[in-house]
């Protein structure tokens, strides 16, 4: 299995590939979390064999997933082992807390040892992150790239990003917001040409249009999200 997902991702034609991997629940009691750090391991070296067979005519990069929860011996231990490794990036993954304060935690005391020789010149991926919080102090901390279905996550749940904080269009008071948009600065095409009554009628409706609608319109807020953190990285600001 681990290597059909490196063939799979290999297929598609990624441009980054990440190997498949094991994501504990962060409860998980530590002699688990050890046979789980293990077995990932394990996939992470096998994959990283399939992916070298023909890495230089495919130029395709593969990143590494260090594991080990918000155990610090064992996160070490999972840093320590695969960097030694001949991948083209880190990425941060499995179970990174329970909630944001446990994130920071994690980042504030990890993120320092990608800062040595040997670590430092590769891109450093955080898995699975993108509420605007962590993203913002995931860059601060060092963290280059990062991904995650939670734009479009909650569009479905019918939950809009603007800029005075969520939106949830489903309730009520939107029914009548007549020419009123989801966020006043927003230049997507939902705000263009949709208010947040329509939005309201709509998933009130169960439109399909209604996830399509609202996806655009959270994906188009956190790209401008983005643009502004590489902005304040250009000025020195972050």
């Amino acid at each position: 299995m681990p290597l059909s997902s490196i063939q799979a991702q290999k297929d598609i034609g990624a441009d980054i590939i990440i190997p498949l991997d094991e994501l504990p629940p962060h409860h998980i009691d530590r002699k688990a979390l050890e046979k789980s750090l293990e077995r990932s391991h394990r996939w992470e070296v096998r994959s990283l064999r399939e992916h070298l067979k023909d890495s230089q005519t495919r130029q395709q990069a593969i990143y590494c997933v260090i594991h080990g929860g918000t155990d610090v011996e064992l996160r070490t231990k999972s840093l320590e082992y695969l960097t030694e490794l001949p991948w083209d990036g880190w990425a941060i993954g499995g179970s990174l807390g329970n909630g944001r304060a446990e994130l920071k935690t994690l980042l504030n005391w990890m993120m320092p040892h990608f800062d040595t020789q040997k670590r430092r010149d590769k891109p450093r991926h955080l898995l699975g992150i993108a509420d605007l919080e962590s993203a913002e102090h995931a860059v601060k901390s060092g963290v280059d790239t990062m991904d995650s279905a939670y734009p479009t996550k909650l569009a479905r749940c019918g939950t809009l990003m603007t800029q005075n904080g969520l939106i949830r269009i489903k309730r009520g008071q939107h029914s009548k917001s007549y020419g009123m948009k989801i966020d006043e600065s927003c230049e997507c095409s939902t705000c263009h040409h949709y208010d947040r009554a329509y939005l309201c009628h709509c998933f009130k409706a169960n439109e399909p249009v209604a996830l399509q609608l609202a996806s655009i319109h959270n994906i188009h807020f956190m790209n401008k999200f983005m643009t502004s953190m590489r902005t304040k990285i250009l000025n020195g600001e972050l």
